[in-house]
């Protein structure tokens, strides 16, 4: 298969350092213009025949899940905080799957955790989240507690979600960022691009299984970025590197058939790729890093600002892991509304995030 690298055409550990950084959609557009890119009306994908119409020696956009018609599929998202939220337990699977492969590389006969509650017991130490504020009344001892807590707020810093808003461009940022296991470069196009496919379907111990929910933030979004790279005790015969792209809505001209497509460096679907050296010199670690720029937060505007915390902790109620909000220059934990009301202890204050008067009852 023809292969364009990310090498052909820049230097690679700048490239990916400017990438990281890309917020608008005049960052991404520049980003592009630097390669040879064949115009998505130049190139017609054709799942049977990929290489058909494939120019060597430039970049192409291929479908994401290698379906022309997946745009009907991907549009279906009814609240932006959703997509998010879909990103954001992906980023808490992709945690729990590198510590359940460290185990089974230790020991192959290991079973597998029942449940993501058991995998977070198991492998973290930590009891359901909404059960945090209340283990000095009937868990361990101080100092044990203590560590319990230590651990969740440290598993938090590897999961963030951070949100950015450009005041010139008008545009917002949402970016999700988890250190789990991440993804070779060579699979990318494969697990994090698929589209309603799964080798979720027998680990009990996972959350999602349609393989679908994340995608609808392109619904939402001018362009997305991914970056990822696999935690290195864990290739498994892949080679070292990471893995980039952007993903962004067509509408080819002459036709009905809008979809949303990647950028591809083989007719195979396989993404722009930086090798692992390469990779060490722009500090790229294990994890997988989305980015969804000019993302529309309906009505939410500019009051997203204070909406997101509470959206997130309302949609994920009892999380099996904590993680980090970055809102402008605001940091929070977010451990769910679980854990919030849990943290009431019987004092008087609203249990809610929005008081309702006193309604009268009677027939």
């Amino acid at each position: 298969m023809d292969q364009t690298k990310l090498s052909d055409h820049v230097n690679p550990p700048d490239f990916i350092n400017i990438a990281r950084k890309a917020t608008t959609s005049a960052d991404v557009e520049a980003l592009l213009s630097q390669f040879p890119i064949t115009s998505e009306d130049d190139y017609i994908f054709d799942e049977q025949m990929p290489e058909k119409g494939w120019q060597r020696g430039k970049f192409h956009w291929i479908p994401v899940g290698g379906e022309r018609g997946n745009a009907g599929r991907i549009k279906q998202v009814n609240q932006p905080v959703n997509p998010i939220a879909e990103r954001v337990i992906n980023g808490m699977e992709a945690i729990i799957e590198m510590a359940r492969q460290r185990e089974l590389a230790k020991d192959s006969s290991s079973p597998a955790p029942s449940t993501p509650r058991d995998a977070v017991s198991r492998y973290f130490g930590l009891p359901p989240l909404d059960k945090l504020p209340k283990l000095d009344e009937f868990g361990p001892s101080k100092e044990t507690t203590k560590q319990i807590r230590a651990r969740a707020r440290d598993l938090a810093r590897q999961l963030r979600v951070r949100v950015v808003f450009d005041k010139s461009s008008r545009e917002f940022a949402v970016s999700i960022e988890d250190d789990g296991i991440g993804q070779p470069p060579a699979l990318i196009h494969r697990t994090l691009l698929s589209l309603g496919s799964t080798n979720k379907a027998d680990k009990w111990y996972l959350i999602g299984v349609f393989g679908q929910g994340g995608s609808s933030a392109y619904a939402l979004s001018n362009y997305s970025w991914v970056i990822s790279r696999r935690v290195s005790d864990l290739l498994q015969g892949e080679i070292d590197g990471a893995g980039w792209t952007v993903i962004k809505h067509i509408f080819p001209k002459g036709r009905r058939d809008d979809y949303f497509a990647y950028l591809a460096c083989s007719p195979d679907g396989r993404v722009p790729w930086i090798s692992g050296e390469d990779a060490n010199k722009a500090k790229i670690s294990n994890g997988t890093r989305f980015a969804h720029i000019g993302y529309d937060f309906g009505r939410g505007g500019s009051a997203i600002t204070w909406q997101l915390y509470r959206s997130m902790n309302h949609v994920l109620y009892n999380p099996i892991l904590p993680f980090d909000l970055y809102v402008s220059s605001t940091e929070a934990t977010v451990y769910g509304n679980g854990y919030r009301l849990s943290s009431l202890h019987g004092e008087r204050k609203p249990a809610l995030d929005k008081e309702f008067p006193a309604q009268p009852v009677g027939a």
